[in-house]
Order: structure tokens, then C-alpha cells, then sequence
């Protein structure tokens, strides 16, 4: 089951940038990261609704309440006894609950499916899926007539607390509801929250996925949820998690300019540091272990054998022109580095990265072909790259290249360097 990141650590990232791991490297469930009201209260069933600061609420009628109260008691029952007895642990999120293992919450959802219920399918590694999923492709269908309809989604969280979602089309208008439920220490159900939004746009993507968007766009959290309604392949998301997600699109460039191993172009190797070093070091970078300078820039000085023995074994640069692109400074053998943070933070929002295909081009050599999704744009093909990858054995590989392969009509992130230095015009992309 994935675990909830907390709203906090987005404003957390724009002081310290090398945070941005933390979202890219966990498996996309933006449903998770979302602002939601904790109201329970009774609603006079006008149907009303009101603008706050996230979304355009709507009443949750006291027939809707109802109704969901009643089968949340319904579906806990399936697994009362399963987690009662379940062992449990402290969750290693400040103030969450205790957690169950994911082979009981493994066992809880088999046991909702089998009964029918589309319940979202959880994974330690990868993303969650709904099973039951029918359901979903004849609402949109009926969505796509203009004819009234209703669909459920169920979630069993690693809490063991439930979470209820009723995707609704009534007259034209799309709605959802939300709501969860939990065990008070009495060992009983107990409502949580409930609360209805506007959906303000949903489609079907590319890969035949429902996403919705019930939250206005906005820089410090997702507006818009996917809901995948089958498994991911695990080879091809096995790739992805490899050598696409570890480095990502924020504020460095990689993947979203072209260059190879014969010209590698405006790539910027300074900003690829603290993602590759958490590569290699299995850990976060901490900008405050290196000593910090205003000239001729703000920056940190980061000792040249430490640079360099994070970047370069991930390409193949003679070692000269690595130190001439990557500004290194003889008199003190450092290279400089910038943290994100507000003055050099290029903003855009979430992107979900798949890769779709691979082809072998030797026995050492594979490309891959990545699309890339930013649902709160409303592009599930915002472009497509290729990445080209030389397998060195014992897990080590380099990157040999990338290409832009599709841009859509929406523009994609900047490629430009955090340090001034390494800026370049948009002509020499």
C-alpha cells in the first residue's frame, strides 16, 4: 500500500529541493497527497454548492450519507475479524496510525474482490489498480451518451480504515464523493469525513485509464487523480523505476532535450548531482554538509571526488570536457551545485512518466520509449522521449542519449540549468 505524503512536504521542497525525491520516486497516487474537508455534519439536501479555496464543493445529501454510512459497515464486515487480529505496527509517517502488513491488506482487498466490489489493488512496488473495473468502463460509457450514471471505488488503507469514492454524472454535471471510515478503539466503524466536488474535466487516457480533476491546478498539490483500471506491465514499469523515475523532469534536463554520448548539447551534469547521489548512496543529499558561496553565484562547492564519483560512471564523457561543462574549479577541486529552492525553481506539474515499449539494440544496449502524462494540463501524451541505456553489469548502466521523439500542443517543463552559468538560450536547445 503507498504511503501518504503529507501536503506539508511540497512547501518543504521550495527550501530544499532535493525533497522533489520524495515525489518522484514514489509510486504515483496524487489521491493521496490531496487536500480534503473533515466535515461530517448533516446537510439539508438543497444540493447547494459553495467555491473554497481547493475545489466547488456540492451537499452531500442526507440520502447519500446515509447510503454510505450503511455500506461501509457492510464491506468492513468482510474483514472485521481479519483485522482485529491483524498485526500491526507504527507507521513511520508522524501521526498516522498504526499499520497492518501488506499481506494482510493483500488478503482484505482479495477478499472485497472476490465479492464482487471494485477495490483498488495495492503493491509495495507497483502502482495500484482497481479490479472489478467494469463497472468504470460502462459509466463512462453512459457518460459519453450524456445519461446519468454512478460508479464506486473502494480502498483499503494501511490503517485499515476504508475509503470510499462514488464517481456520479447527474444532470450533465460530473461529481465525486469521498469519503472514509475508521475503528475507534472500541473496535467499531466510525465516519471520518464526507464530502462531494465538482469534477471540472475527466477523460479516459491513451491507455484506456479514467483521470478527473476536482481540484483547482494549483503549485502545491495535484489537482487531478488517476485512476488506473488495470496492472501495470511489471517489465516495462520495472524499467521505468530504474532508469526514467530516479531522475525525473524537475529542474533538471536529462530527459527533456536531445543529446548523446557524441554531443551531449546543453545537458547540465551539475543538476543531475543529488538525484544520481541518491542512486548511489541510497540516501537524501543534505545542501548544508557543503560549504556555500555567493561569487560569482549563489552556490554550494562540492569536493571534485565526490562529484565526480556520483556522475561520471553514469556516463561516457572523457573527463576533461565533463570538467570543462561542469564548471569545476582547479584551485579548489569543487564543483558548483544549486539546491532548488525559490530563486532557481522552474514550476510544472506532476508529470507521470511510462515507459511503453523497449527495444534491444546489442546485448549490452537498450532504448527505451517513454511517454509522459501531466493530467493537470489534461495531456496524457504531453511528449515522448528515447532513452538510450548501456548495461554495464552488476546493475550499473550509463546513459548514452535521449531524444525528443513527440511534444504535444501543451509545453513541456523547461530544460534550463539552475546555475546562471549554464543557462542557455531557447535557440540552442
Amino acid at each position: 500500500m503507498k504511503k501518504s505524503i503529507v501536503i506539508a512536504v511540497l512547501f518543504l521542497v521550495l527550501a530544499g529541493g532535493s525533497l522533489l525525491l520524495l515525489m518522484q520516486n514514489s509510486k504515483y497516487s496524487n489521491d493521496r497527497n490531496r487536500p480534503i474537508q473533515t466535515n461530517t455534519s448533516s446537510s439539508d439536501g438543497s444540493g447547494s454548492k459553495s467555491t473554497s479555496e481547493f475545489a466547488q464543493t456540492a451537499t452531500v445529501t442526507d440520502k447519500e450519507k446515509e447510503t454510505i454510512q450503511s455500506k461501509c459497515i457492510e464491506v468492513s464486515r468482510l474483514y472485521q475479524k481479519i483485522y482485529q487480529n491483524a498485526e500491526k505496527a507504527p507507521s513511520q509517517y508522524w501521526g498516522a496510525d498504526d499499520e497492518m502488513k501488506q499481506e494482510t491488506i493483500d488478503e482484505i482487498e482479495n477478499i472485497l474482490s472476490s465479492a464482487g466490489y471494485p477495490v483498488m489493488n495495492s503493491d509495495r512496488v507497483y502502482p495500484d489498480y482497481l479490479q472489478n473495473s467494469d463497472g468504470v468502463y460502462s459509466f463512462w460509457k453512459k457518460v459519453q451518451q450524456g445519461t446519468d450514471a454512478e460508479t464506486e471505488i473502494w480502498s483499503v488503507l494501511a490503517s485499515g480504515a476504508l475509503s470510499y469514492r462514488r464517481l456520479q454524472f447527474r444532470n450533465k454535471t460530473p461529481y465525486c464523493i469521498y469519503a472514509t471510515a475508521s475503528w475507534n478503539k472500541n473496535g467499531e466503524l466510525e465516519m471520518n469525513c464526507i464530502e462531494k466536488r465538482k469534477i471540472l474535466h475527466w477523460n479516459m487516457t491513451y491507455h484506456q485509464d479514467l483521470y478527473y480533476q476536482d481540484l483547482y491546478t494549483d503549485r502545491h498539490w495535484d489537482a487531478s487523480v488517476l485512476l488506473r483500471l488495470h496492472p501495470v506491465d511489471k517489465v516495462l514499469d520495472d524499467l521505468n523505476r530504474k532508469y526514467i523515475l530516479p531522475i525525473g523532469y524537475q529542474n533538471v534536463n536529462l530527459f527533456l532535450l536531445n543529446w548523446s554520448a557524441n554531443n551531449y548539447g546543453n545537458l547540465c551534469f551539475n543538476d543531475l548531482f543529488e538525484y544520481l547521489y541518491r542512486v548511489e548512496n541510497h540516501n537524501y543529499l543534505s545542501a548544508s554538509d557543503y560549504p556555500y558561496y555567493n561569487d560569482p553565484y549563489p552556490h554550494m562547492a562540492i569536493p571534485a571526488e565526490l562529484f565526480e564519483k556520483t556522475i561520471l560512471p553514469y556516463f561516457d564523457i572523457p573527463i576533461n570536457e565533463f570538467r570543462k561543462r561542469a564548471l569545476y574549479d582547479a584551485s579548489s577541486k569543487t564543483y558548483p551545485w544549486q539546491d532548488i529552492g525559490c530563486e532557481n525553481i522552474l514550476y510544472y506539474p506532476s508529470l507521470i512518466p511510462e515507459v511503453t515499449s523497449y527495444t534491444a539494440i546489442d546485448k549490452n544496449t537498450i532504448k527505451l520509449t517513454v511517454n509522459v502524462m501531466c493530467l493537470d494540463y489534461h495531456a496524457d501524451r504531453l511528449f515522448a522521449h528515447e532513452v538510450t541505456i548501456r548495461t554495464l553489469g552488476n546493475g550499473k548502466y550509463q546513459y548514452i542519449g535521449n531524444k525528443i521523439t513527440y511534444k504535444g500542443d501543451v509545453e513541456i517543463p523547461s530544460a534550463q540549468a539552475r546555475i546562471p552559468a549554464q543557462r542557455f538560450s531557447e535557440e540552442g536547445k
